[in-house]
């Protein structure tokens, strides 16, 4: 393949990689959350979670799903490097997470930092040190569309993005379908 075609296709699977690890974590399916990580890898979000990535994922999913935690990541650019099966990123995100029962909505805003390895022809993460750029907490006054008839989400197989996508949740001990 062309040289240029490659770098376009390693960006476009790292990209893809990165939203797989936040549809994972967003829909609580720790197996996929998981997959995105090398075998022996890092994970350095706060001091409460520097740990194994594949550990990280058990222990957020395992969080969210027994608080009942809501969470939406957006992603923003990325700055991605390439050295042959090697790669670091810097990527943009905002992370919402909301508890039942709360009247707060917190916000994370940083920067994933991303080391990568391409192994038997997939990336993985290596080493992600998440950069805390500013976080806050808002009081919700009320749910303007709380009775409009939305589709909520659910951390399982009732969620619509999975039937859309086809894959299967990988589930999670303790999760219920909604």
């Amino acid at each position: 393949m062309d040289a240029r075609l490659q770098e376009l296709w390693d960006h476009h699977e790292i990209r893809q990689l990165l939203a797989e690890y936040c549809h994972g974590c967003d829909r609580v399916d720790e197996i996929h959350m998981a997959s995105v990580y090398c075998e022996e890898s890092w994970d350095d979000h706060g001091q409460a979670n520097r740990c194994d990535g594949r550990e990280f994922a058990r222990r957020m999913t395992a969080d969210m799903a027994a608080s009942g935690a809501l969470c939406s990541h957006q992603l923003g650019q990325s700055l991605i490097r390439l050295r042959g099966d090697e790669a670091g990123a810097e990527t943009y995100f905002v992370a919402t997470v909301k508890y039942p029962g709360q009247d707060r909505l917190h916000q994370l805003g940083g920067r994933y930092v991303d080391t990568l390895e391409r192994a038997n022809g997939a990336w993985r993460i290596k080493k992600r040190t998440c950069v805390r750029d500013w976080s806050v907490s808002h009081p919700i006054a009320a749910d303007w569309l709380a009775e409009a008839g939305f589709v909520g989400p659910s951390p399982s197989q009732a969620d619509p993005s999975y039937d859309t996508l086809r894959m299967d949740h990988s589930g999670v001990p303790g999760a219920v379908a909604q």
